[in-house]
């Protein structure tokens, strides 16, 4: 890329690569990318996003699916500015292809949706492993957002610059808590000796609620790493319990009948679940509202800031689970902060 020449009466200075592309764009559109998007909580944050005017990144693995969003958007909101951009979570050189191919358009970032995420059946005990050898659940819903962010937070910090702030948002849950109510089984807990569950009988309830608990860690982290004075926010929230979202996908038949069928309902009536649209409100008011400019670091349910995990707080863990994502995603040294 040819250097730039930014006049600003005198001395000259050299503009950083991209930098005159980020303001002007900054001032045009807002851009959110969101991991996830075409299903579920991404697709009603999706909605939310585009209906408030942001050029929406859909960060999916499936182009097809991805369209048939995009089309299903358009129908109610002709003007939404939506664009589909390859990422698999499960390779992390599909991250890293996906940043690359965010770099090329020069766009900036105002908020960057952490989303995605999976389970492989709460009652599953098999593990799956990702393209680069991590289980799962901890690769796709951790591992991936993790490098993801960090590839992206220079595209924040240049946003935040000019537009005085960029958010980063990551979805969670709940059952990160194990007091949190409802919550049954075995704790989320981040045994560095088996951080993966690859040892032993694995549990893929276990799996997901410390996927979870990873994310809240990581949020807290990377608001203590950034500090005052970067422009970028970063918080965590719960969308809660939704049974007709995709999470459940890998379940039996017969769970997901309970789920859907017979429980839901019950669910409903004593105010346990929440609708795909709850969710998605959840995500963009995370991302968009004024009240939460310059706070960071928090973990929301229904909108409302709450308390996580005596775990999800504590900075030694903090650190360790930081260094040990690091090293397995193989992160740049400039890229670590």
């Amino acid at each position: 890329m040819d250097m730039i020449i930014k006049v600003i009466n005198f001395p000259m200075a050299m503009a950083e690569p991209g930098e005159e592309n980020v303001a002007s764009a900054t001032k045009d559109c807002k851009v959110c990318i969101i991991t996830g998007a075409n299903r579920g909580v991404g697709l009603k944050a999706t909605e939310k996003y585009a209906a408030a005017g942001y050029e929406v990144i859909m960060a999916c693995r499936d182009e097809t699916k991805a369209q048939q969003a995009i089309k299903l958007i358009k129908g109610t909101n002709s003007d939404a500015k939506l664009t589909f951009m390859k990422l698999d979570l499960a390779s992390l050189k599909s991250v890293r292809q996906f940043v690359e191919d965010f770099h090329a358009t020069a766009k900036p970032l105002h908020v960057l949706c952490n989303n995605a995420g999976m389970t492989t059946g709460f009652r599953s005990s098999e593990v799956f492993k990702t393209e680069d050898g991590f289980e799962v659940t901890f690769g796709i819903n951790h591992l991936g957002h993790f490098l993801l962010t960090l590839l992206l937070l220079d595209d924040l910090k240049k946003t935040a610059s000019v537009a005085s702030e960029a958010r980063v948002v990551v979805t969670a849950s709940s059952l990160h808590d194990p007091n949190s109510k409802g919550v049954r089984g075995p704790s989320a807990h981040l045994d560095f000796d088996n951080l993966q569950l690859m040892e032993g009988t694995f549990d893929g309830a276990l799996a997901y609620k410390n996927s979870k608990l990873a994310n809240v860690s990581f949020t807290k982290e990377l608001a203590r790493r950034l500090g005052e004075g970067s422009g970028v926010t970063v918080n965590a929230i719960c969308p809660g319990f939704i049974p007709s979202t995709g999470l459940n996908r890998n379940e039996s038949g017969m769970t997901r009948f309970m789920l859907g069928t017979l429980l839901s309902p019950m669910f409903k009536w004593k105010g346990i679940t929440r609708t795909e649209d709850q969710g998605g409100e959840s995500v963009y008011h995370a991302g968009t509202d004024p009240s939460l400019k310059g706070k960071t670091g928090g973990y929301y349910r229904d909108c409302k800031e709450e308390e996580s995990s005596a775990e999800s707080s504590d900075v030694e863990v903090a650190k360790k689970l930081w260094d040990v994502s690091a090293q397995m995603v193989q992160l740049e040294e400039d890229k670590n902060i």
